[in-house]
């Protein structure tokens, strides 16, 4: 489960409403990632759980107090000796970020209130408790290094820093008016993204209720005035019900987890998860604590875990073309190191840039340097980062190269879990995840089979035959063990699919023959629901498997590409034969 900085926000609020001036009296930790405080309050007694383990980070008041182990862990301890006996005195969220902080006073020498504080970050997995007096950090749940971050350390002794900010426009504190013209403005896919991006406190469910509310479709470019009216309004309907917002919205997926909680109703839930309302936070984030997740079937856990490694792939080759147009500049570098060194006499020690004229063209170039290198090591400078330029060329190229090609091969298992039906189908699809590395803790009863694959046949009539691979194993054995020379292959262009091999007993194969054989390809793919779907066709003898290549994986030339679009009842008849 992962909160949004508004929900954050009401959470603040009932824990201020709950447990301001209360003193805490016992600490403890029932789990290495959780942590309990019994605070004391008048004439009551509660406590309060923050837990950055099971359903996700969250901090509430449970019902019922969950066992301690027999012997507390270091931090628990060092906490007990800082906090105890100590007074909350005040509960403060970080903007709409998802970090909150409790300060704890407690009496010092000479009868001094000393002040320390306990910031919960609630920031997914790299949630952390940190406790602090004087902004220095005296210990924390989780330490972080330099080879960690560089943007910030969490060690004892170091200065707290607070995670890096968010971009964007706080949703409660700016005008409705700015707040839109501000993402209408933003260069974006789509409005949605501009939302998300362009503001702080809310996540994709907020802003899809937002633009829901408005009557805005998400995949829109642009706004017009009047949309932008109509999301103003919503944005300030938003900012006057938070100052009495009671109902919160918890999102229930299939696996029987909250994904999350919302201070708006949801726009239309995604198919199999369902909403459940809620009269207070609190309820909300007990109900969430308490869910016992169940497990997805083995076929959509494949899914899930195949599109997750799609999504991240993604990132890292969008992430490697951005270093990759940095790594062009090599060549500037250069000049600006030649440049220097020709000029080298013009230059002192503490410039922070110099125009100059470049060497090579005679055309002006402004340098930037480093005012505590002399010339000589700013001109070395800029030869080193030339090199290395250099070298990240190959290697970033080799890189995009290899990450292409891995998301080729998950685009493969996308679409044979699209046409996975049996147990054994599946269960290939697991066994070739594992071999690849993409997926762990699977038993030694699960290694690779040793039986032979079974691809699908279907007999077209009493001539012909077609060999179907449902997965990349079956794809080779179709090709390169079913297949001989002569023989036609079909495979969608372009788009991950089935091999499908056509054998006929005929000089030639019949046009209705090859007709069904393209229908089948194009079904048997991820674009089985397309119209209009390219299909390649060639003989058997022109399709290679690259040395090392991974599986399903060909080359192929001399091909017809067909287009086709399936004749659904046509095929499943066929399939029932």
């Amino acid at each position: 489960m992962n909160l949004e900085g508004l929900t954050l926000r009401l959470l603040t609020e009932y824990l201020n409403k709950n447990l301001l001036g209360s003193k805490i009296y016992k600490i403890s930790m029932p789990t290495p990632h959780s942590l309990l405080f019994l605070v004391k309050r008048e004439r009551a007694t509660a406590a309060v759980l923050a837990d950055l383990g099971g359903c996700g980070p969250i901090i509430y008041l449970p019902d019922k107090l969950p066992e301690n182990p027999d012997t507390p862990p270091a931090f628990c301890m060092l906490l007990r000796k800082h906090l105890e006996e100590g007074r909350i005195n005040k509960i403060t969220q970080n903007g709409l970020d998802r970090v909150i902080t409790l300060e704890v006073d407690l009496l010092g020498s000479s009868s001094k209130i000393i002040t320390k504080k306990i910031i919960f970050e609630l920031t997914g997995k790299n949630s952390n408790i940190i406790l602090l007096q004087d902004n220095i950090i005296l210990d924390a749940l989780r330490h972080v290094n330099a080879q960690q971050s560089s943007y910030r350390t969490i060690l004892p002794g170091k200065e707290y820093i607070s995670p890096p900010p968010q971009a964007g426009l706080d949703l409660l504190l700016n005008e409705p008016a700015a707040i839109t013209g501000h993402i209408a403005a933003i260069p974006a896919a789509n409005i949605l993204k501009a939302l998300i991006s362009g503001t702080v406190g809310i996540g994709k469910s907020t802003a899809l209720a937002l633009l829901q509310a408005a009557d805005i479709l998400p995949q829109q470019i642009a706004l017009s005035n009047a949309e932008k009216h109509q999301l103003a309004a919503q944005i300030s309907l938003l900012q006057q019900n938070m100052q009495r917002q009671e109902k919160v919205y918890a999102v229930i997926g299939k696996n029987n987890q909250v994904k999350t909680l919302l201070v708006l109703p949801p726009a239309a839930p995604e198919e199999g998860t369902y909403i459940k309302e809620f009269a207070c936070i609190n309820d909300a984030v007990k109900f969430a604590a308490a869910l016992k997740p169940i497990q997805l079937p083995k076929h959509e856990h494949l899914q899930k875990i195949t599109a997750a490694e799609i999504s991240r792939q993604k990132k890292k080759l969008s992430a490697l073309q951005s270093d990759l147009d940095k790594a062009q500049n090599a060549d500037e570098q250069k000049i600006y190191a030649d440049t220097l060194m020709a000029n080298i006499y013009q230059l002192k020690k503490g410039q922070s840039k110099v125009r100059l004229y470049n060497i090579y063209d005679n055309s002006p170039v402004e340098i930037e340097l480093a005012p505590e290198l002399t010339a000589i090591e700013n001109a070395q400078a800029y030869y080193k980062r030339y090199n290395k330029y250099k070298r990240a060329q190959t290697e970033i190229c080799q890189q995009i190269q290899a990450t292409e090609e891995l998301l080729q091969y998950l685009g493969s298992i996308e679409a044979s879990l699209l046409t996975a039906v049996t147990k054994a189908e599946i269960d290939e699809i697991a066994q070739e995840l594992t071999a690849a590395g993409l997926l762990r803790n699977i038993k030694k009863k699960n290694k690779l089979p040793t039986a032979k694959p079974q691809p699908l046949q279907l007999r077209l009539n009493e001539d012909s035959v077609v060999y179907i691979g449902k997965n990349n194993r079956q794809n080779d054995y179709v090709t390169f063990t079913l297949g001989s020379p002569n023989d036609l292959w079909f495979h969608t262009k372009d788009i991950p699919g089935s091999h499908v091999i056509l054998k006929t007993t005929l000089s030639q194969p019949a046009t209705d023959d090859i007709e069904t054989a393209v229908q089948l390809a194009a079904y048997f793919s991820k674009a089985r629901n397309n119209s209009n779907i390219p299909v390649d066709c060639t003989q058997r003898r022109f399709v290679k498997k690259p040395s090392g290549s991974k599986p399903g994986f060909v080359i192929f030339t001399r091909q017809k590409t067909y287009f086709t679009t399936p004749d659904t009842a046509k095929i499943n008849k066929l399939l029932e034969k």
